[in-house]
């Protein structure tokens, strides 16, 4: 008996080892990105947004904490639907009765910085959350939620080394989360092209049909130049289906406004109305990229005066697609016959908005009619002259604090004019 004893000592003693070892790691939560249960309740919660039924919606994220509390994500959009709910409409919503929830869970848990987090992400005021992110960091200093809120805000600063610091200690931090490295990747666009341009592929590679992916597809397109972008334009709208990728959406409409050839312009925008069969813009520019196209065709086989008829029953476009439309409208009149109407068209079209393709157009045009760059300039100029309407008269604070400054200051001189908003 007395040989039993030290063996049930050792035992009770290694025991004791493991669960003061193991202890402090069940403790210590660290920043989640959902459970399989989780990540149920989270889709239902989703769904949920967008049938617009809010309430259902909280109910469920509501639900995905419980099972995964330190899933951040279901916390945000606990957040988010709540203040839809109670605070609809207010761009700096306040929810007492949240701020309560989060403040008592926050003392119950003091473990857990998901908490604190939260009470950063529901602060109105920057500088109040970062003291809670800064908190939650104190707690878990890899919590990557915290980081990424930080970043923000000193890009809202204007501190570009701390957003970017902090973008790349959330992406060591939670590598599995596709949101982290596509901001990381971003704020590099302007100070690091090369590297911004590796990170956003590294996106696409690593997360492939996320909306992380749409993005820094997005992002490398409009980046690049228009020939060079098509490509990823063209990745977005056959891998991406726009009705599900955000990104993917605002891409098309960029994609459009760069598609001057009326055939492709009316395939994308078909495309367009049959993800999005309400969306009334995109069943209109079907209808002028079909009239475009028959009217395209019709000078192509030499029946002008059908192709003129096609266009004037068709509303001008905007952008792109206006200057396309005058140049079919200007070449169906002069292969009419009617040159002094093409001319008068190109003029017009020139006088409100320049443009490459039309003003070589005109030049064309003006040239048939035997007249010399200067008079088609002074065409130019005369219809301009004719349209032209006085400015509204303003007064401003000067930005240098000296007198106000007055457009009539300016009078006889070119002034430009430009709108910001540092916001």
């Amino acid at each position: 008996m007395n040989r039993t004893r030290p063996a049930a000592s050792t035992l009770r003693l290694t025991l004791c080892v493991a669960v003061c070892v193991l202890q402090p790691l069940v403790l210590d939560a660290r920043e989640s990105n959902g459970t399989p249960a989780a990540k149920k309740f989270f889709a239902e919660g989703e769904a949920a947004i967008k049938a617009r039924k809010y309430p259902e919606a909280t109910a469920a994220f509501r639900k995905a904490i419980d099972v995964d509390p330190d899933f951040v994500a279901a916390h945000q959009r606990f957040i988010e639907t709540t203040r839809w709910q109670e605070a609809p409409g207010s761009r700096t919503p306040e929810v007492p009765r949240l701020q309560r929830q989060y403040e008592r869970w926050a003392k119950q848990y003091p473990k857990r910085a998901v908490y604190r987090w939260a009470l950063g992400f529901m602060a109105s005021d920057p500088a109040t959350g970062d003291a809670h992110f800064n908190d939650a960091l104190k707690i878990d200093p890899a919590f990557a939620r915290a980081h990424f809120l930080l970043a923000r805000n000193a890009d809202l600063r204007g501190d570009w080394d701390a957003q970017r610091d902090h973008l790349a200690r959330a992406v060591e931090a939670n590598p599995d989360d596709p949101q982290y490295l596509v901001r990381y990747a971003t704020a590099h666009k302007s100070s690091d092209p090369a590297r911004f341009q590796q990170l956003a592929a590294s996106v696409v590679e690593k997360f492939p049909n996320t909306q992380a992916a749409a993005e820094a597809l997005y992002n490398l397109a409009v980046a690049r130049p228009e020939s060079e972008g098509r490509a990823y334009f063209a990745q977005l709208r056959t891998q991406y289906p726009a009705d599900q990728f955000g990104f993917a959406s605002v891409a098309m409409y960029d994609l459009y406004d760069e598609l001057t050839a009326p055939a492709d312009a009316l395939s994308l925008a078909r495309d367009m109305a049959k993800w999005f069969p309400a969306n009334k813009t995109w069943a209109l520019r079907v209808e002028h990229q079909e009239a475009m196209t028959r009217a395209e065709t019709l000078v192509a086989g030499g029946h002008f005066a059908e192709a003129r008829d096609v266009i004037e029953k068709t509303k001008q476009p905007s952008g792109r697609h206006g200057t396309t439309w005058v140049l079919l409208k200007a070449e169906a009149a002069a292969g009419a016959g009617q040159l002094d109407q093409a001319y008068a068209a190109a003029v017009e079209s020139v006088a409100a908005a320049p443009d490459a393709r039309v003003e070589a157009a005109l030049a064309k045009y003006g040239a048939a009619l035997q007249k010399a760059p200067l008079e088609i300039d002074a065409d130019v100029w005369r219809v301009r002259d004719a349209k032209a309407t006085p400015a509204v008269p303003f007064e401003l604070p000067s930005s240098r604090g000296s007198k106000p400054v007055q457009l009539a200051d300016f009078a006889g001189r070119p002034v430009l004019i430009a709108f910001w908003f540092p916001g």
